[in-house]
């Protein structure tokens, strides 16, 4: 069965015409040799990251056949090196073309959080792909599947790196969307971090609260959009799917699940549907996490995740984020969806903020915020109270949790280029006189520094605002400096002429 065969799905809505677009576009490879998942499929994904190559979809897993179930595609959303599409698979799991550069992402994201929400609607079992084939109870082995070890170092073999869980408080009010990691732990169950700050365990804690396991089901292979959202720290009590409506322009459709009443996605590829146990823990990792480490033999006792039912689609395809080193999805998906949220908060908190931006290289640890200099002028205020105001708006709000350091920067550096941040903060971030630090907020305990760094003299390691502009800029329209670049040094004459032969001078490329 074909997920609206008959008519065109934009691939924001849909995972296999996401797939098919890579494909068209030269984006995917396809490998039909067979691959080991015991290290070597994550190996060849690692190596797509950090080439910025094509996407691998495999085809022929070791172990597949049978119950092995399913296809894996890789680094989903990795940056490519396609001229002019570095940022393509993130464009188009938000519904933009796939030459969008960062600031045309973010603006995407935050137009649509102004938007309606389209609600989502109600589809039967026979309408949805992800019903096809179905396993309950002891016909589900977890174990059975190929599940890819990702590191040497990690503690066991994780399905869960790019699935969506939905789970929803016990009242049926809020439903909320997430993506947090999980790893098989027999045949029945999956283990996992359930974070207390973290929406799900917010939920979590109210099941607790009465006493019964909180009702729960993991979906791989959603609406790219519906990956994308789940990734994004938007206000507790609301619900991602009207959202995703407005991202992809359409409700997303849904199903209900078969052993509880939870809806998932009627175009997901997987579904596993069952319980989260709220007094049930088994260890779990260590793995390497999206900060770039891990920390061998580094288990904690984690809560089980129990699945009574699988439901699939023909052919279903598993996307996989092999976490690590930048680029991947932790960085490309939760980067930048905590960056459109963090300049929607400081935009309607009146701050002069024309752009937010995380570079991936941080590991999702610096956001440069960039600050608009003509209406900063318009405040007349100074480096240490703009730079405490937006301290405070920033790591004050949800998605600041996540934060440890800001970079403020002028307009005429580019968020986006990590080179222009470097450049700023060396060139104008006086240590000590430029750095603002705040002890007073929390941090999530997965950062390194946080777990096994020094122990902070209070309660919260400090996050710190480093102001990466002069003095000059808070008052003066005529700036002091010119920068020393292709870009700022010559007449346009000059550059249009040099960029026009620049193969004609024997250079390759443009």
């Amino acid at each position: 069965m074909a997920a609206n065969a008959s008519k065109a799905v934009p691939a924001a809505a849909d995972f296999r015409q996401f797939v098919k677009e890579l494909e068209d576009e030269n984006d995917l490879l396809t490998i039909t040799k067979e691959v080991d998942p015991h290290l070597e499929l994550a190996a060849i994904t690692r190596k797509v990251y950090e080439t910025e190559d094509k996407a691998p979809l495999f085809e022929s897993i070791k172990g597949r056949e049978g119950k092995g179930l399913f296809r894996i595609l890789g680094a989903p959303v990795g940056l490519s090196r396609q001229p002019g599409r570095r940022f393509g698979r993130i464009a188009k799991s938000l519904g933009l073309p796939s030459t969008a550069m960062g600031a045309e992402i973010i603006n995407r994201i935050n137009e649509c959080k102004t938007k309606e929400p389209i609600p989502p609607i109600q589809v039967s079992s026979d309408q949805a792909p992800v019903k096809e084939y179905k396993l309950f109870g002891d016909d589900v082995d977890l174990t059975a599947l190929p599940v890819p070890l990702h590191h040497d170092a990690d503690g066991g073999k994780f399905l869960q790196t790019f699935g969506m869980h939905i789970v929803k408080t016990p009242d049926g009010r809020w439903v909320n969307w997430s993506i947090t990691r999980a790893m098989v732990h027999d045949k029945r169950a999956l283990v996992g971090p359930v974070i207390p700050k973290q929406d799900i365990g917010v939920i979590s804690q109210m099941w607790k609260e009465k006493g019964q396991d909180m009702p729960w089901a993991l979906c791989f292979g959603v609406p790219p959009a519906a990956i994308m959202a789940s990734g994004m720290p938007i206000p507790k009590w609301t619900d991602e799917s009207g959202f995703v409506g407005a991202l992809s322009g359409q409700p997303v459709e849904m199903v209900k699940c078969e052993t509880n009443d939870i809806y998932v996605p009627r175009n997901a590829e997987i579904v596993l549907e069952g319980v989260v146990s709220t007094s049930e823990v088994a260890p779990e990792g260590p793995m390497a996490e999206y900060h770039g480490m891990v920390f061998p033999g580094d288990q904690k006792m984690k809560p089980l995740f129990k699945v009574n039912a699988i439901t699939y689609r023909h052919d279903p395809i598993l996307p996989l984020c092999v976490c690590g080193r930048a680029t991947e999805e932790n960085h490309s998906v939760w980067g930048t969806m905590i960056a459109a949220e963090v300049l929607n908060i400081c935009q309607a908190a009146g701050l002069p903020i024309k752009m937010v931006w995380c570079p991936f290289e941080s590991h999702v640890m610096w956001f440069a915020v960039q600050v608009d200099r003509q209406k900063l002028r318009a405040l007349k205020t100074n480096i240490p109270d703009f730079s405490r105001k937006v301290g405070h708006t920033i790591f004050g709000s949800k998605p600041g949790w996540y934060i440890p350091k800001i970079f403020l920067v002028g307009d005429d550096i580019d968020p986006t280029e990590l080179r222009d941040i470097i450049w700023a903060e060396s060139t104008r971030c006086q240590p000590l006189t430029n750095e603002f630090f705040f002890e007073e907020y929390g941090n999530i305990p997965l950062m390194p520094y946080v777990e096994h760094g020094l122990e902070p003299k209070n309660a919260n390691h400090p996050k710190v605002v480093r102001c990466c502009m002069f003095p000059c800029e808070f008052v003066d329209e005529k700036l002091f400096w010119k920068e020393g670049s292709f870009r700022a040094s010559y007449p346009a004459e000059v550059r249009d002429k040099v960029t026009s032969n620049w193969k004609a001078y024997g250079f390759d490329g443009e």
